[in-house]
């Protein structure tokens, strides 16, 4: 009898712990036993095994078993799984936040004098014409209220905040507020620069290049804030932080562009003081002169105007330095907004500058020239000769002075 055994084999090799044996169990069925022919089918894997042993079941009904030994195989010593690797931490940067704090107080320090100035109407200290130029500007108040005085609020924040986060710096324990802290120097001194390169252009373009110093040290400060709140952040926190001081900027260029407008005239008008300045003549009288100005001073007739008045200098040049014009002032203590006029000028009812008033009540605006003044008066010129000279106004002591220089 032919018995055909057909085996089918499931290896499976567990690398665990203290075993090493491969069992593969067969299932077979019974024909006519005149032999018996094991097929093992094994995958790839190789195995060491010392014995391959076939063993009859009693039963005749049952297949045998295939059993492999694989008791002489040493075991492999276990290789741990490699653990993944973990990035090391980016090193915390350590921005001078204490220069910082100082920088910022500077600028509160200055802002707060130019507010204090704009508020009281005071003139600032400015070694150069500018200041006052922009400080009078339209563009010099927001809201009613001047412009350096949120400035001013705004250095003494980024003032607190640095000082606020120098005090964290090394300190393990507070290192998230620290890094809190650096962030926010970020974005506040993004604001500061806004502001200061929108001035900037506020002085080089609207207000043709004014030379103001204060504008000039706030820029200066706002942008080494922001220097050094942009060299207190690393990678990680640079590239969750620029577009939020990106957008500040932006956004604070923007907001300042549609809310400071230069109402210049009434601006100027509403901040103008001019404490009182008589011109000065650069014209040399001559006797004619002189002597026309004593008339009109002795018929009564006057000349009323104010010193800010560019006509009533040019009318004084006519007559020049040294004649004495019978001459009214109508702002004797200076001018500013809602300054009235003086009571002789009130009580002659004066409109415009200059104005000449014979003694009759005539009145006649605008300049006048010698001659007309002379035919208006009844003047008549005397023998030059007998016209009053003073020392070193007339042309022949003029001339004299010029040629011995």
């Amino acid at each position: 009898t032919t018995m055909t055994v057909a085996l089918g084999a499931a290896i499976a090799l567990p690398r665990t712990a203290g075993v090493r044996r491969t069992r593969v169990a067969a299932a077979a069925r019974a024909f006519p036993t005149s032999r018996i022919a094991p097929r093992v089918a094994i995958s790839s894997r190789r195995l060491d095994a010392s014995s391959v042993r076939l063993q009859a079941s009693d039963n005749p009904g049952q297949a045998p078993s295939l059993s492999v030994n694989d008791e002489n195989a040493e075991e492999p010593a276990l290789s741990p799984r490699p653990k993944p690797t973990k990035k090391p931490d980016e090193p915390v940067p350590n921005p001078p936040l204490r220069v910082a704090a100082f920088l910022a107080g500077a600028g509160f320090l200055e802002s707060s004098y130019l507010a204090i100035e704009k508020l009281t109407g005071g003139e600032v200290t400015c070694p150069l014409t500018g200041c006052q130029t922009a400080l009078n500007s339209g563009y010099s108040e927001l809201f009613g209220v001047p412009l350096s005085a949120y400035g001013a609020a705004a250095y003494f924040g980024v003032a607190a905040l640095t000082w606020w986060g120098a005090g964290m710096a090394g300190n393990e324990e507070e290192k998230d507020a620290y890094q809190r802290a650096r962030v926010l120097t970020f974005l506040s001194t993004a604001g500061l620069a806004g502001v200061s390169s929108y001035l900037l252009y506020l002085l080089a373009v609207p207000l043709g290049g004014a030379e103001c110093v204060y504008c000039l040290t706030s820029a200066a400060i706002s942008f080494s804030l922001f220097a050094i709140g942009l060299s207190g952040v690393n990678g990680r926190d640079f590239g969750k932080a620029a577009p939020a001081a990106f957008s500040v900027y932006i956004v604070t260029v923007l907001s300042l562009s549609v809310l400071l407008t230069d109402d210049s005239s009434q601006a100027n008008i509403n901040s103008l003081k001019l404490p009182y300045a008589a011109p000065v003549i650069e014209a040399q009288s001559t006797s004619y002169s002189r002597d026309l100005a004593a008339h009109l001073k002795s018929v009564g007739a006057k000349m009323y105007g104010a010193f800010w008045c560019s006509h009533c200098e040019d009318q004084k040049e006519f007559f020049g330095a040294g004649a004495d014009i019978p001459y009214v002032e109508c702002f004797p203590n200076g001018w500013e907004r809602g300054t009235p006029v003086a009571s002789a000028c009130s009580a002659a009812d004066i409109q415009g500058f200059p104005t000449w008033i014979l003694a009759d009540g005539q009145k006649f605006e605008g300049e006048k020239t010698l001659a007309e003044l002379a035919k208006l008066t009844g003047y008549e010129a005397p023998d030059p000769g007998a016209l009053p000279t003073a020392p070193g106004l007339d042309a022949s002591s003029q001339l004299d002075s010029f040629l011995s220089q």
